[in-house]
């Protein structure tokens, strides 16, 4: 059933509302969210990891500290909205770093059981250096099964998606796999790129991962001041 999907259906699957505008970026303050969903809540395997390159340097990467929320058994953010935004208070979720999933190729692991929805990932502030001389960024993506990413509260970038809207926690988009490469592994980066959507496994047997360049502007004016959440990082990170 997966193969009747149209190109031009599978181009608006995976490149999001930066394809038509550009994404604000700051020097310093910068805000990554991610959600990944699974393709079942019984499903085996779930995972995010996340790089971000600006001008040759990567500012995200494995092992950069997150804070993360595992949505299970129930919707236990009814009716928030905005957990990709500053303003959020992610004061409760959990402490990890970047490749949070389980059974996959995660880096931070959870619990894997029964009725694993989304896991929402908020990613520690980051610095762009030179960040007025960047007018683009690329995003790697190793992830099963969907996802979305924001940079400063404007969404990237979505895969495994047929909606414009922001699902449900318990989404189920069809399945594609990960590298399953145990992190941290770098050669993950080096796994084969499809934009494929549906039928990843049809790709490539091994996992995949997207790869998506996306304009950038910057504005002095694009992140809120970090506040207690550089605070939070802080400690993490000593």
């Amino acid at each position: 059933m997966k193969f009747f999907v149209m190109i031009s259906m599978i181009a608006v699957l995976l490149i999001a509302s930066s394809a038509f505008a550009q994404v604000p970026i700051s020097a310093s303050g910068n805000l990554l969210v991610g959600a990944v969903y699974n393709d079942g809540l019984n499903s085996s395997d779930e995972v995010l990891v996340v790089q971000l390159e600006a001008n040759g340097v990567i500012v995200v990467d494995e092992e950069d500290p997150v804070l993360y929320f595992f949505n299970k058994t129930a919707n236990n953010l009814a009716g928030v909205t905005d957990w990709m935004t500053f303003g959020y208070d992610d004061s409760g979720w959990s402490e990890g770093v970047n490749g949070v999933g389980y059974n996959s190729s995660q880096i931070t692991e959870v619990v894997d059981d029964d009725d694993q929805g989304a896991i929402y990932t908020r990613f520690s502030r980051f610095d762009i250096p030179n960040a007025g001389s960047v007018a683009s960024m690329t995003i790697r993506v190793d992830y099963d099964d969907s996802f979305i990413i924001w940079l400063n509260e404007v969404e990237v970038v979505r895969s495994n998606m047929r909606t414009d809207d922001l699902p449900e926690w318990d989404h189920d988009a069809g399945g594609h796999e990960s590298t399953n490469k145990l992190g941290p592994d770098p050669t993950r980066w080096d796994a084969p790129v499809s934009n494929l959507i549906e039928n990843q496994a049809d790709d490539n047997p091994n996992g995949s991962i997207v790869v998506y360049e996306f304009s950038v502007a910057y504005d002095t004016a694009a992140v809120e001041p970090t506040g207690k959440i550089a605070t939070l990082w802080g400690a993490i990170k000593q």
